[in-house]
């Protein structure tokens, strides 16, 4: 806070609280001056302003007992930390806070943030899920249900990954999910089917929580689909735990297999075979899906939501753009 005249003519104790008061607020109010910052000394406004520095002080004093100052003995004057007076909220409450902050900056009214998310939410995608054997499908799928709200249309092919996959396959979906094992020759179908392709990678946690489980113990992995079986054991093969899980097919299980064990692994498509807790190999959370694939495909979700459409997270007709 600066003064950049002296006033000359004479000023009363009122005049000075007026003066220091208007000041202090109108810096404030165009973001000069914000809570907790040191203030001019009292002499130094008593300086600038030709008054005696004991009706600076006086002011200061009545401005303290308005709440708009803070006298510290020996540290000075400060303008008043802001108490809040929003209520708390949760991080539930706070994430949402930050999602319409983030609409508001790019010229959306709370409104339209609604409006958008309604769009998004509402409508049921159909997607279609490209996998060679159950287990995968399964539990793929399962996510893509619960937590994206997907309509998902399996779609079965051969265990070569770079079989060519007809396009006419994908004809019903609206998005077309897989993962790395077809990606090459999925993306290849869902661009001759004009369709938006997202390809789906494992949840680090997810795969920590099973290295975790194989570098403690040997396991029995109890799978559906021996298709599932062979790509599994070639896939630890070329890993530090090859050996370490036995793959049984669940119509090989024995009555002397204790499926609550931690060291017997069952696949989502296993557990709902029995009728165990719906869950793929370790208990969520987390899930299967990876952050970043969560990401690509709400991002393909919200797209398709807005109906493709260009410049749609954008309100028309609004008199005012917050974007900075």
């Amino acid at each position: 806070m600066d003064h950049t005249e002296t006033r000359n003519d004479a000023m009363n104790g009122e005049q000075v609280v007026r003066h220091l008061r208007y000041q202090i607020v109108g810096l404030m109010h165009v973001g000069r001056l914000r809570r907790g910052v040191p203030l001019p000394s009292i002499r130094g406004v008593a300086r600038t302003l030709g008054v005696d520095h004991r009706q600076v002080a006086a002011a200061y004093r009545a401005l303290e007992a308005e709440g708009l100052v803070e006298i510290r003995p020996g540290a000075g004057v400060f303008l008043a930390a802001d108490v809040s007076a929003a209520s708390p909220c949760g991080e539930d409450e706070a994430w949402l806070g930050a999602v319409l902050l983030e609409g508001w900056t790019r010229g959306l009214s709370r409104g339209g943030v609604g409006r958008l998310m309604e769009r998004v939410a509402g409508t049921r995608l159909r997607c279609a899920c490209v996998e060679s054997n159950e287990d995968h499908m399964v539990a793929v799928a399962a996510e893509l249900e619960e937590s994206f709200s997907l309509d998902v249309r399996p779609v079965m092919v051969g265990p070569a990954p770079r079989e060519p996959i007809a396009p006419a396959l994908l004809a019903d979906a609206e998005l077309v999910v897989t993962t790395v094992f077809h990606a090459e020759a999925v993306r290849a179908a869902a661009a001759a089917a004009g369709k938006p392709c997202v390809v789906l990678r494992v949840h680090p946690g997810f795969a920590a929580r099973v290295a975790a489980l194989l570098h403690s113990r040997e396991v029995m992995g109890v799978f559906v689909d021996p298709r599932y079986g062979a790509r599994a054991s070639a896939f630890l093969d070329v890993t530090p735990h090859r050996g370490q899980v036995r793959y049984v097919s669940l119509d090989q299980v024995g009555p002397e297999v204790e499926l609550d064990s931690p060291a017997t692994l069952l696949t989502r498509a296993a557990r709902r075979r029995l009728g165990l807790a719906d869950y793929h190999l370790v208990p969520s959370p987390p899930g299967y899906i990876s952050p970043d694939s969560a990401g690509e495909l709400f991002q393909a979700i919200a797209a398709l939501g807005c109906g493709g459409e260009a410049g749609g997270l954008t309100e028309p007709a609004s008199p005012v753009s917050h974007r900075p």
